[in-house]
């Protein structure tokens, strides 16, 4: 065998192995992701308040408090009075557990709503309300609940496209560079499922924040949305499949 002939093997075979380095790396960023992601089953839930829910209280409390099975931090924070008017309570504070929600103004007779939503020490947003009155019980004032279906529908479509990205991108990027060898059959498809991928992961990032904050589609652009999202345990997961796609494109070249 001459010379050039070595140096072309050579050549080759450590081309190879880069793309297999590389591609089993993605994979292995890949798995950490889907460990993150598991990591968000796991968040806060109310374990008490006060006023109770259900209370008839005689005066209005000078606070309120929530207290979680673990640390939060307030999201949105709304006071609906018994006419329906909301009230947007910004006044906290943040004792271990518990949030404490100064109330900004004398409170009238009848039903009020305390709405809360919240993101948990891992990341997570839950959200809830409860109920209270002051002298005697009226009609609950009505509050909106209804499910934001075109922002369900995207969180769910981009997630899809995510994992199609990290299944079939990403381990296909790794399948090519450890059977495919010199031949790159189906490295268009690969291709393609990865920057998908990359596309909905950056995407579902707003759609989470959205989702955290109750906000619409409408407000995607806003920035607060997108840090919201980052500030998420999802915020995470997109940021580690971000590396995982990224490796996997690379794997490609």
């Amino acid at each position: 065998m001459s010379t050039t002939s070595l140096l072309q093997t050579a050549c080759m075979t450590g081309k190879r192995t880069g793309r297999l380095a590389v591609g089993l790396l993605a994979v292995i960023v890949f798995l950490a992701s889907l460990a993150v992601s598991d990591q968000a089953f796991a968040h806060a839930a109310l374990i008490k308040t006060d006023p109770a829910d259900g209370a008839v209280l005689a005066q209005g409390p000078a606070q309120f408090s929530l207290t979680f099975s673990e640390p939060v931090s307030p999201l949105v924070l709304t006071l609906v009075k018994p006419d329906g008017k909301p009230v947007p309570l910004t006044a906290f504070r943040l004792s271990d557990q518990t949030v404490e929600i100064d109330n900004p103004q004398p409170l009238k007779s009848g039903t009020h709503v305390l709405s809360w939503r919240v993101i948990s020490a891992d990341g997570h947003p839950v959200g809830g309300s409860l109920l209270f009155s002051i002298g005697a019980p009226s009609e609950p004032p009505a509050v909106s609940e209804a499910v934001d279906w075109p922002l369900r529908s995207a969180i769910w479509a981009s997630k899809i496209f995510l994992y199609v990205g990290l299944f079939l991108g990403v381990g296909g990027a790794f399948a090519l560079a450890w059977l495919a060898g010199s031949a790159r059959a189906g490295q268009r498809f690969v291709a393609a499922a990865i920057l998908s991928g990359l596309v909905a992961s950056s995407l579902s990032l707003g759609l989470q924040g959205l989702d955290a904050l109750g906000a619409p589609l409408s407000h995607l652009a806003q920035s607060v949305i997108w840090r919201t999202g980052l500030g998420t345990s999802f915020g995470w997961t997109v940021l580690v499949a971000l590396i995982a796609l990224g490796l996997g494109l690379l794997s490609l070249a």
